[in-house]
């Protein structure tokens, strides 16, 4: 007989049985209005944040946890209620950390796949013993006792009560009343310990036990349960041979309920099969994949659905935090459907997908009684135990709730993850835009945690019908109902590997979507003791199964020829973001219909990427050659130039050129601390291999504010240089740069502030000895249009070319090919560019110089091949005086140029600014991994800030004279910066002159020798 039972999406279940646990275990000494800036007396005296100073003085971790909507005050928690607490230290080096996750996600770097050994992560990036010893003496300075540190060195257990921890954190508790009447503790401020070791430590967990978290599966559809004339009665399923569809038990009972297969939910072949991926009893085979659960398990259901579908997979059980058989017993019967619906959904879907792989079920605590501690020692047992190379979660929290030390504690946890070739997958919550909806009431936008964690990937839902050629997909989303989880994070910063695809001002979320509608949903067998007392089948939808789906997926691209042979995925989003922007169609099945408005209005899924269902579902053919790709190898050694005959344009963010996805362009803006990665290699006419470094003129137009700009080789650290600058709104600022590509075949650009940004090639490098070498140059002035040198007049050009000589003058010989110059704009009237390319070729469409405003001074710095007359032209689009000094060519007899990793080598910020008329010398050789003999040039940005007037800058080879050419010109208040190649001395140094004071910086890019 078929039930439906319906469940609301905030699983009512678990707020009832919170409140009757957790209640009796907190006294409330008083009842009155929430106030929770009740002082504490401290270990350290009081805490003044900021007002005291020095290495002793108590320095607050984070910030007070945010007092749930709806919730009322219940009192002072009483002093002796023990607390179970975690400190979390930092790693030692987050940076590094970081970097080493992009290495070995990242094609062609030489760190590529070379994760760390299970049991490395604490010698590798933990901290350090000396900040160890030290947290843990302050610790003891306060009266707590620490435990034994974690195998990964990131945190230190402590049990105190709450007058103990009140003393030590100098914090106060309060008891709270939440909405569903559940009594809860949180304290009242930030946890504070002394400042030099509070900056070692990412947070304390454990100082709240409010706590939201809930599985994301929907309500059961039971396809037989209470028989009207029996009651319940025991049910059993004969094994049989393996057969990706459903047994006849199943079929039967879906059949008399009026579902059938493809329609009104999919068997395990024909989910694998629309998703494109195999279907074997050996699929995954080789593999391990966790589970993340807060809830026992019913082996018996999971036994009769490997019954159903005839598997054998294995599956073990790992309980942390607690005991086999310890809290509510699977099967018990909480709003329609039994507990360890969602252990049996994770599972069973996994089991139906790869039966190959074996499967770990991490268990914690009752989720109703679970901390956020309880949380992250699921999370750390399962990347310490590093047994499975791919982690699923169904579980998560509303991310506004959740406390800041939680999400830094699990960021850690995650990153160690992704060191270790860990791919973590998360479901991105059933309640639409509105994650936090259930737990508070808000139906304000908010995402979901862990599914908006930068080193996790979010899966979102989608409903589909039909199979092979006729399936159809949307976006999940039902009003009230639910729908598929995700918007805009509130916490994380944009992420690298979304520039360009989700151009939103924070980490966007979900990143991939599957199957989650339980009108269509997934089959499986479960207990409710309401309905029987054995496992009944069942339909049930969520997100919940969208998770175990996609780790299905990745189960079966590792066990793959291509990634036995060049290694498992890792870290997830990096390569799903490439792949989507190298070959968006055959990599995912895109979802551009539905909304995910639930409780209120929300996303809309479009063509690409969208906060709905992210870049859609899996195409397992074509993810498994992106994701396993083989690793690439950097071009390196000395390298000649290749100069294109005319600029190409690589990325034009204004309409949609190299920016979003290969078949869906966007025309947004890179949003301030987002990052563009711009492919080199096979694009613009460069070859597809083999490139060493680009030559390319940076614009930025449209800027909202100040900002600056840094381009480096993609999947490397990020420098702390920058190749332009601009100090406001309105403006349109170009800047040559030479710049590494990595292994990959690309370049990343990086803005500090949202600004379109424009990128023109103007050749490349080699390491081949086919292309050109470099000669440097005395600079000479070959064109000054107030002065008639070059040109009979001094008139502003206006809309004309100039035709500028150049072999035969300033050194130029008659075999150059290609000649650098530095041109500059001046006097400018109005808005207006500049453009160079070869004498008697066809006027590009890419720029070399903006201005935007009258009385604009501006250089660049342009690599143009010379015209067969001999000649350059020079075509000014508005109205201008026009500079060019020569610093000079290439030819083929000259020196090779040789790629460093970018680093500033001079900031007279920290010293004293460089006064008018002074001259500084600056050491080149030797530095920065640049030979200290043999050096005959360097190339540089230099950037003028601080200026005090109107100047100009000239760079040449230490021990020479002073040339009267200039490399940048300002006027006051600019900021200005320009790619230079300066000669070298012999005694391996260059000098800077300026006109007036200001201050400098130089970051090198490169030398030739």
């Amino acid at each position: 007989m078929f039930k439906r039972v319906h469940a609301s999406l905030g699983r009512s279940r678990h707020a009832a049985g919170k409140t009757g646990r957790r209640a009796r275990g907190i006294a409330a000494v008083t009842t009155t209005a929430v106030a929770l800036t009740v002082a504490a007396t401290t270990a350290y005296g009081a805490v003044t944040d900021g007002a005291e100073t020095g290495s002793h003085a108590p320095k607050r971790i984070g910030t007070a946890p945010r007092v749930p909507a709806g919730a009322t005050a219940a009192g002072t928690t009483a002093a002796g209620t023990t607390l179970h607490l975690s400190v979390h230290l930092s790693p030692r080096d987050p940076q590094a950390l970081t970097d080493f996750i992009t290495a070995v996600s990242t094609p062609g770097n030489p760190r590529y796949h070379q994760y760390l050994a299970k049991g490395k992560f604490a010698s590798a990036f933990g901290p350090t013993r000396a900040t160890i010893a030290a947290v843990a003496q302050a610790l003891k300075t306060t009266g707590l006792t620490p435990g034994k540190l974690s195998s990964d060195g990131l945190s230190l257990p402590v049990t105190a009560t709450v007058a103990q921890a009140s003393h030590a954190f100098g914090t106060a508790f309060k008891n709270v009343r939440l909405k569903d009447g559940t009594i809860d503790y949180l304290n009242a401020s930030a946890p504070a310990l002394p400042a030099d070791v509070a900056t070692s430590v990412s947070g304390i967990v454990g100082l709240s036990n409010v706590n939201s978290i809930t599985s994301h599966h929907t309500a059961v559809h039971h396809l037989s349960g209470t028989d009207s004339v029996t009651g319940p009665h025991p049910r059993t399923v004969a094994p049989r041979t393996y057969t990706p569809g459903m047994c006849t038990d199943f079929t039967d009972a879906a059949a008399q309920a009026g579902f059938a297969d493809g329609t009104d939910y999919y068997s395990p072949g024909k989910l694998a099969a629309n998703y494109g991926m195999t279907s074997s009893a050996t699929a995954g085979a080789g593999q391990t994949v966790a589970v993340f659960e807060l809830e026992n398990a019913d082996p018996n259901s999971i036994a009769t659905y490997q019954s159903c579908v005839g598997t054998n997979t294995s599956v073990s059980y790992r309980y942390v935090d607690t005991t086999a058989g310890s809290g509510t017993p699977a099967g018990t019967d909480q709003d329609g459907y039994g507990v360890g619906t969602e252990t049996a959904l994770d599972i069973e879907d996994l089991i139906g997908l790869v039966p190959g792989a074996s499967i770990i079920d991490y268990q914690g605590p009752d989720a109703d009684n679970a901390t956020d501690q309880n949380v992250l020692d699921v999370y750390q047992q399962m990347v310490t135990d590093d047994q499975a190379q791919v982690i699923s979660t169904s579980w998560g929290e509303c991310e506004p709730v959740m406390a800041g030390a939680t999400a830094s504690a699990e960021n850690a946890i995650f990153q160690e993850a992704a060191a270790q070739g860990q791919s973590i997958v998360a479901a991105s919550g059933d309640s639409g835009s509105s994650d936090c909806a259930p737990a508070t009431g808000s139906t304000a936008k908010a995402v979901d945690d862990p599914a908006s964690q930068p080193y996790v990937t979010g899966v979102g839902g989608t409903t589909m019908t039909g199979a092979g050629s006729t399936k159809t997909q949307k976006a999940w989303g039902v009003s009230q109902d639910g729908g598929s989880g995700g918007g805009v994070s509130s916490r994380w910063t944009p992420v690298v590997y979304q520039g360009g695809i989700a151009t939103t001002t924070k980490r966007a979320v979900p990143d991939v979507a599957a199957l989650a509608d339980p009108s269509d949903g997934y089959p499986i067998y479960i207990l409710d003791d309401a309905d029987s007392s054995s496992p009944e089948p069942g339909i049930v939808g969520g997100t919940s199964g969208a998770a175990p789906t996609w780790a299905a997926a990745i189960v079966q691209a590792n066990a793959s020829t291509a990634c036995q042979t060049n290694g498992r995925v890792g870290f997830l989003n990096n390569a799903l973001y490439k792949a989507a922007r190298s070959s968006y169609p055959t990599n995912f099945w895109d979802v551009t219909s539905g909304n995910n408005s639930v409780y209120a209005t929300g996303y809309t899924a479009a063509a690409g990427y969208d906060e709905v269902t992210g870049l859609g579902s899996p195409k397992e053919a074509g993810l498994v050659t992106s994701l396993c790709a083989a690793k690439g190898t950097a071009a390196t050694g000395a390298s000649t130039f290749h100069p294109l005959s005319s600029p190409k344009r690589l990325l034009d963010t204004r309409n949609g050129t190299g920016w979003g996805l290969s078949s869906v362009p966007s025309t947004k803006p890179l949003v301030a601390g987002g990052t563009a990665p711009v492919k080199i290699e096979g694009a613009g006419g460069i070859p597809s291999s083999g490139v060493t470094a680009v030559v390319l003129n940076l614009t930025v137009t449209g800027t909202t504010g100040a900002g600056s700009l840094i381009a480096w080789a993609d999947g490397t650290a990020k420098p702390s240089t920058s190749n332009l600058n601009w100090t406001g709104a309105g403006q349109t600022i170009a800047a040559s740069s030479t710049v590494t590509v990595a292994g990959d075949g690309a370049v990343d650009l990086y803005t500090s502030s949202t600004t379109h940004v424009i990128a023109d090639v103007q050749g490349y490098y080699t390491s081949g000895t086919t292309g050109s070498t470099y000669t440097a140059l005395k600079p000479a002035r070959l064109l000054d249009t107030r002065s008639k040198v070059g040109i009979s007049t001094t008139t502003k050009i206006t809309n004309a070319v100039v035709s500028l000589k150049v072999r035969g003058h300033g050194g130029v010989p008659t075999g150059a090919s290609s000649v650098v110059l530095n041109l500059t704009a001046t006097q400018t009237v109005g808005s207006g560019y500049l453009e160079a390319y070869p004498e008697g070729a066809t006027r590009p469409t890419a720029s070399n110089v903006n201005w935007a405003v009258t009385g604009t001074t501006i250089p660049n710095l342009v690599v143009v091949p010379i015209g067969s007359d001999g000649n350059v032209s020079l075509y000014v689009h508005g109205t201008s005086h026009v500079i060019a000094d020569v610093s000079g060519y290439f030819s083929t007899s000259g020196s090779a140029f040789h790629t460093v990793t970018p680093l500033r080598l001079l900031d007279t910020r920290t010293t004293t600014a460089l006064g008018a008329g002074k001259t500084l010398a600056l050491q080149i050789s030797g530095s920065d991994g640049i030979p200290s003999t043999g050096v005959k040039a360097v190339v540089l940005t230099v950037t003028v800030t601080g200026t005090t007037g109107s100047g100009y800058l000239t760079a040449w080879a230490d021990g020479g004279t002073r040339p009267t050419a200039s490399n940048l010109n300002w006027v006051s208040g600019k900021t200005i910066a320009n790619q230079v190649i300066v000669p070298v001395g012999s005694d391996g140094k260059i000098d800077f002159y300026v006109s007036s004071t200001t201050q400098v910086l130089a970051d090198v890019a490169g030398y030739m020798s």
